[in-house]
């Protein structure tokens, strides 16, 4: 049977069944909302059934582990800068290649399609240590890791939960020298509606695109931005409330099916390391609030512990009580996000509307006027230290709610 009809909108587009295909009889293929799915020559197909053994979904998981979890910062403030959170993957790629080894992790591609590599410099770290809120291609980069590994390279493989379950999947054992990072993950966005995104960009500015940064910090930590670099050196900059690739991300309008019935979440997890945002800082550790980021790290097994202590050299560290909620974000890093109702609704009108008609049919309060004054003043409240005060306040009232 195609495993495709086994796991239907579970898939989780981790091409491990691809990677693992001994015929190669496999291929990734987008469905009508741009996700990929797996695509099955039946005529090559020998019926090994290796694609349904590494499968995420048909697999299933077994974890029984004694996680750690610390509150990180990477000690070079431009490296926190230019990353989401607090830095911790630049600090374990730059170990990891200090070691002669390489590191897996996500990125733009030319034409900004969001895919799947791997660097050998430090120099190129930067490529990778920003969230792109995007399903990445995995492509073939299973292979390569084994590759790599047999020849008895270090490797760092960063990615979503499924990503590196499939990953771990594939190569069927353990292997001393691989090191893997799982993210705290809300779900994948579509890459057809970031296509649509990236052309409304060039047709309401007339400019080509040079840089795309999501989480850009231009008002600190606590308030997610977009930011698009164009050709000419100017820039579009706006908060997760105003941008409509942010803004239909976070209502859950254009995230992956299966990221709404997710497989592989919860505390405990076959990874070496697991990463994310920690927005209780203030509380846990306010030495370490200066507004630029911080990073919670769950440290999952005895090989992670040992690589910890080396790369821990880069970092300022608090530990947290794993059991405690507040350290391991909330629910996000146990439950699915809950799909929006009118989700379906919105990806059918997608091939049919502009992303401001989309925008205006379902964010409507976004173009009213006291919305706008909003936007107006938010400089004003970052400027003057209001902004911080105010997020502060609000992270703080959450954390007593939860």
């Amino acid at each position: 049977m195609n495993i495709l009809n086994r796991v239907d909108k579970d898939c989780c587009g981790c091409a491990a069944c691809m990677n693992s295909c001994p015929v190669s009889c496999i291929t990734m293929k987008p469905d009508s909302e741009g996700f990929l799915y797996p695509s099955v020559d039946e005529t090559a197909c020998i019926n090994c059934k290796k694609c349904e053994k590494v499968c995420p979904v048909l697999k299933g998981r077994q974890v029984d582990n004694k996680p750690k979890a610390y509150l990180v910062r990477h000690r070079s403030k431009g490296m926190r800068a230019s990353s989401t959170s607090g830095g911790f993957f630049v600090a374990a790629a730059e170990y990891v290649i200090k070691q002669g080894g390489c590191v897996f992790g996500v990125g733009f591609d030319e034409n900004f399609c969001v895919r799947h590599s791997f660097i050998e410099n430090t120099g190129d770290i930067r490529r990778f240590n920003r969230s792109k809120y995007v399903q990445s291609e995995v492509g073939l980069s299973y292979r390569k890791v084994k590759e790599f590994l047999d020849n008895g390279r270090m490797v760092l493989f960063s990615g979503t939960p499924c990503q590196v379950e499939g990953l771990l999947n594939y190569l069927g054992r353990d292997y001393d020298r691989l090191l893997t990072m799982d993210i705290i993950c809300k779900g994948v966005p579509s890459p057809k509606f970031w296509r649509k995104y990236l052309n409304w960009h060039k047709k309401r500015s007339g400019k080509d695109i040079k840089e795309v940064r999501f989480r850009e910090k231009t008002y600190g930590y606590g308030s997610t931005t977009m930011r698009v670099i164009y050709s000419d050196g100017s820039e579009y900059d706006e908060p997760y409330d105003v941008d409509p690739m942010l803004q239909f991300y976070s209502k859950e309008m254009i995230s992956r099916p299966s990221c709404h019935n997710c497989k592989v979440k919860g505390k405990h997890r076959r990874s070496s390391f697991t990463a994310g945002d920690y927005w209780y800082v203030s509380g846990a550790a306010p030495e370490m609030d200066d507004g630029i980021g911080v990073s919670q790290v769950l440290v999952n097994d005895e090989k992670a512990a040992a690589a910890f202590e080396e790369i821990r050299k880069r970092l300022d560290v608090a530990e947290l009580d794993f059991d405690n909620d507040s350290a391991i974000n909330g629910g996000m890093m146990v439950s699915s996000a809950v799909a929006s109702p009118r989700r379906d609704e919105m990806f059918a009108d997608l091939d049919k509307m502009s992303v401001h008609g989309l925008q205006k049919k379902y964010f409507p309060s976004t173009f009213k006027l006291k919305n706008r004054i909003k936007r107006q003043i938010r400089p004003i409240m970052y400027k003057t230290g209001i902004l911080k005060i105010y997020k502060r306040r609000m992270r703080k009232k959450q954390s007593e709610g939860r």
